[in-house]
């Protein structure tokens, strides 16, 4: 995740409507996702302090990562439970035994960032990965759950975060195996970020926050990667080593066209929704690679710095947007349902 906000934390579109015709999940149809306007969008939560991560559970359970615990569970009857002492959360994910998957960007306060999972009913946090090859991890950024068990998830690299359009290729992928052995799977990645696999779990897909553009992997049976590839066209502009200050001081047009990029998904129609933070937008890449805009919100009045996304409710069309420049957690109706994750039924 993108991780500096404007209090200094390093850390034309049209009207939305439905379709006519459009199936519930969206299931089986090639379709591009309708436009969102902000007024689409409402508050679920306020006032988190250094919101990042977001997940959802079928039962109607929101796990959240913010800077006071290491895990924010926002139960059914809409209580907001802390869980655990948080060492610097960014990432969360779920899997298939509904414990958390939470990285941890340590190079916010110069201490290590693990990789760790945590039994919500207990509250027992579990280290995953706190090295790799004899180095220790200060940049764990985004999971990814497959539903083999194996676990992905991104290191964003060593040098100050608030270098966005980080010139030095130090980001990559690790992976935990079912039996718990930990390795990188992919390397020599510009500002490794947001993470997600395809609804078949064929591809894994990584945000290039410092290249504003897409990467996926295609995964073999053993779950490493390979053939990697740049996927639909470049999201917006993005400069060498430019800084989170210099891109506060821009004025508020030219941070709209920025592409860097953070939080990714895919809907059920194979759209790949990502997040812009620095321009206050979302956008989706299309199964033909065609960049399309969903919402702008150059005033910040619901999609404030969005750093993640995910789909919630019943039919998987309630998205959710962490809005990290406001504390809010907003969400929308969508056309199309999201696509399931690892931790919920197949559709």
């Amino acid at each position: 995740m993108i991780v500096i906000d404007r209090r200094g934390f390093v850390g034309g579109l049209a009207a939305f409507g439905l379709a006519a015709g459009i199936t519930p999940a969206g299931a089986g149809r090639r379709q591009p996702p309708a436009p969102l306007s902000v007024d689409n969008f409402s508050v679920v939560l306020d006032d988190l302090e250094h919101a990042e991560g977001i997940a959802a559970t079928p039962d109607g359970r929101l796990f959240l990562s913010n800077g006071d615990g290491a895990l924010a569970v926002r139960e059914t009857n809409g209580r907001l439970r802390q869980i655990g002492k948080p060492i610097a959360p960014t990432g969360v994910a779920i899997d298939l035994q509904g414990r958390a998957i939470v990285a941890n960007m340590g190079l916010l306060k110069n201490v290590g960032g693990p990789l760790q999972r945590i039994d919500v009913a207990s509250g027992t946090a579990e280290t995953l990965v706190t090295e790799l090859e004899g180095r220790q991890l200060v940049a764990s950024n985004g999971p990814a759950v497959a539903r083999d068990g194996t676990i992905y998830c991104t290191h964003t690299g060593w040098a100050p975060a608030a270098n966005i359009g980080t010139t030095t290729p130090a980001g990559f992928i690790c992976r935990v195996k079912p039996d718990g052995g930990a390795d990188i799977v992919a390397r020599g990645l510009r500002g490794a970020n947001g993470l997600c696999l395809d609804r078949e779990e064929r591809f894994l897909y990584c945000s290039l926050t410092a290249e504003a553009r897409i990467r996926r992997w295609r995964r073999l049976p053993d779950g490493t990667l390979a053939d990697p590839e740049d996927y639909g066209p470049q999201l917006g502009a993005a400069r060498s080593d430019q800084m989170a200050r210099d891109i506060f001081a821009m004025p508020a047009a030219e941070r709209a066209a920025l592409g860097y990029c953070d939080g990714i998904g895919f809907d059920m129609a194979g759209n790949l929704w990502i997040t812009l933070p620095f321009a206050n937008r979302l956008v989706a890449l299309t199964p033909d690679r065609r960049l399309v805009d969903i919402v702008h919100d150059p005033d910040g009045r619901m999609i404030a710095m969005p750093t993640n996304l995910c789909w919630a409710g019943r039919d998987r069309r309630d998205l959710h947007v962490v809005s990290r420049g406001s504390g809010r957690i907003v969400k929308a109706r969508t056309a199309i349902a999201g696509a399931p994750l690892a931790n919920w039924p197949r559709a």
